[in-house]
């Protein structure tokens, strides 16, 4: 197996601009080919017992701050998020090279799945987007992956929702939920059925009008 190439700064700013505008095939072409020529992936390294992240050009992403680091990508510099490890705890960093902190060190686990980091806590359950937002505190008893652009939690037995176009983050309130063939969100609270308005209230279906889930 042929060994890839170790790319410059200046390729893999290249590279990252590739990523950010790609629009066409042919500009995705461009990228795939990048990567088969090139290794892309970012690494951890070790510096007086302590663990952090360069990129493939051997520039630091992560500075060498903590006890462990548990996820790399091969687009880090895309900026994706890091979790670290530090005294037990876990949280997650930003790769600019100065150990931003994205979230302090209070999770007991930080599992990465399709694009979103799972925040664990004392048994209890939050998200974060791949950059690092967290876009649901560590204190639900479920969440669930994105639909569109909706999150579904629940807490104490009830249905909420969280909107990542919008920023929108009901109460748990609602005892049950469905998605239409349009994909709009209908509610059901207190046996009554109805959407969520824009501020995030629940409003009695009327006109058969519902929440839009998928925020474009």
């Amino acid at each position: 197996m042929t060994q890839k190439k170790r790319p410059t700064p200046e390729q893999i700013l290249e590279y990252r601009r590739m990523c950010e505008t790609a629009a066409t095939s042919a500009d995705y072409d461009k990228i795939n080919a990048f990567t088969e020529e090139y290794d892309t992936f970012a690494c951890v390294f070790e510096e007086n017992g302590k663990k952090g992240v360069k990129d493939a050009a051997g520039e630091v992403l992560v500075p060498a701050q903590f006890d462990d680091v548990t996820y790399t990508f091969a687009d880090i510099f895309r900026g994706i998020a890091i979790a670290v490890i530090k005294a037990g705890k876990m949280a997650l960093v930003k790769p600019d090279g100065q150990g931003t902190m994205l979230t302090d060190f209070i999770y007991d686990s930080i599992p990465f799945q399709d694009g979103y980091y799972f925040l664990m806590k004392d048994g209890k359950f939050g998200l974060a987007t791949s950059g690092g937002h967290v876009v649901l505190p560590a204190e639900q008893d479920e969440v669930f992956l994105p639909m569109n652009d909706l999150v579904v939690f629940t807490k104490d037995g009830k249905n909420g929702f969280a909107m990542l176009g919008t920023g929108l983050v009901t109460e748990a309130e609602y005892e049950d939920y469905e998605l239409t063939d349009n994909d709009y969100l209908k509610v059901f609270k207190d046996d009554k059925a109805g959407y969520i308005d824009a501020e995030g209230k629940f409003t009695e279906d009327e006109d058969e009008m519902f929440f839009n889930a998928d925020c474009d």
